[in-house]
């Protein structure tokens, strides 16, 4: 049974990396939004060398999930731009070399990502291939003892920063998905490989998204994922289970940070002699909001609990916890702008950049209907007759 109590080193985490997102990530959020691409780039970058000088990438790739999200939420509040590049070097590509990587791939990422001298991204999805695996186009050829990808991988996030991605391809197309795809580590510098130019987006500016193109690449056999081929969509499911926490994560923190601006703003302006708090119909949001990010944060750490645990339904939670939060959120940006009244719509206000920040979350890594199909498909085959 999970104890709802962090312990004394987590409850520090809280507090510190709290501290520490307000004071060195949260000032420079909303320059993200205006700032010319390559302006974002150099505020990421060195919003990365913060992070590694708090150990939040340790912490990210250490072995306490629940820590990690915990200071997750605090970074997802105080910038949630910030937070998604940071699970895309960390968490999508970081996570399967620490649990799949040969120990020559994990010499020579890990350290270098958890000190932010490098900076991961994971390419799978395509035009026509998002949540559809089996439509996926790239390949990947054998040539003596190394391999030539071809194809283009869209919406990578991280792209236009990275120095390494994972793309996955087939190498065994007849083989079906789950022994015909395989992982490959390309280098930013290999010949074949090129980023485009950096996408427009409608939230999460300054995560740097870009496409992926591979014409011929060659990549040498050592840079399969683990070292044997055909083992890229167990390797995939095995990661999704952290990116939807982390999108949960993402989800809780800024569901709380449109609940404390939108709190600060019904205690500060008034309204009929009183502060707006006090009206019914703004403290009922109030009230909303807070109880549905609570219930994104039980069930965000209850996921991170389960699978630090290893539990068998760790999967089907961390999908519970993605679709509750990413909804929520939603939900709860939407009741924040309703607080804030025409001020909060327009351009550069908070709550106008958390209302489209939050709008990623429930199509990302599978949409809500997705994870609705996952838990679904979960429930029938628990309580299928013997």
């Amino acid at each position: 049974m999970m104890n709802y109590e962090l312990t004394a080193e987590q409850k520090t985490i809280k507090k510190e990396i709290g501290k520490f997102c307000q004071e060195a990530i949260a000032p420079t959020a909303a320059l993200f939004d205006e700032s010319p691409k390559d302006k974002a780039a150099d505020l990421m970058k060195a919003n990365f060398q913060k992070l590694a000088q708090a150990n939040y990438f340790g912490l990210a790739l250490g072995e306490d999930i629940v820590g990690a999200t915990v200071a997750g939420e605090a970074l997802a509040q105080a910038c949630p731009s910030t937070f998604l590049a940071a699970m895309s070097s960390i968490v999508s590509f970081g996570i399967p070399v620490k649990l799949f990587g040969t120990a020559a791939q994990k010499d020579k990422y890990i350290d270098a990502l958890v000190k932010a001298q490098a900076i991961g991204a994971m390419g799978y999805t395509e035009a026509q291939a998002g949540s559809d695996l089996g439509g996926i186009s790239a390949s990947a050829a054998k040539k003596g003892d190394g391999w030539v990808l071809t194809g283009v991988k869209d919406l990578v996030t991280n792209a236009p920063l990275a120095d390494a991605f994972l793309v996955l391809a087939w190498t065994d197309k007849e083989a079906g998905l789950e022994k015909g795809l395989t992982f490959f580590i390309v280098e930013k510098n290999a010949s074949g490989l090129t980023v485009g130019k950096p996408i427009e987006t409608m939230g999460l500016r300054g995560s740097l998204t870009a496409e992926v193109a591979l014409s011929g690449c060659e990549v040498a056999a050592a840079a399969v994922l683990g070292g044997e081929a055909g083992k890229g969509h167990a390797q995939l499911q095995t990661v999704l289970e952290y990116i939807k926490l982390s999108i949960a994560n993402l989800s809780l923190g800024i569901g709380q940070a449109c609940l404390e601006v939108s709190t600060a703003l019904g205690k500060s302006r008034q309204a009929f002699g009183k502060p707006i708090g006090l009206f019914e119909g703004v403290g009922a949001k109030l009230a909303v909001m807070f109880t549905n990010n609570d219930l994104s944060r039980l069930l965000t750490l209850r996921a991170a609990w389960s699978m630090e645990q290893k539990e068998a339904e760790s999967a089907v939670l961390t999908s519970c916890a993605k679709l509750f939060a990413s909804e929520a959120v939603n939900a709860i940006a939407d009741l924040a702008m309703q607080v804030h009244g025409g001020h909060g719509y327009l351009r550069g206000a908070q709550v106008e950049r958390l209302y489209r920040d939050a709008r990623f979350a429930v199509i990302a890594y599978g949409t809500s209907e997705l994870q609705r199909a996952a838990i679904a498909k979960d429930c029938l085959d628990k309580f299928k007759a013997a």
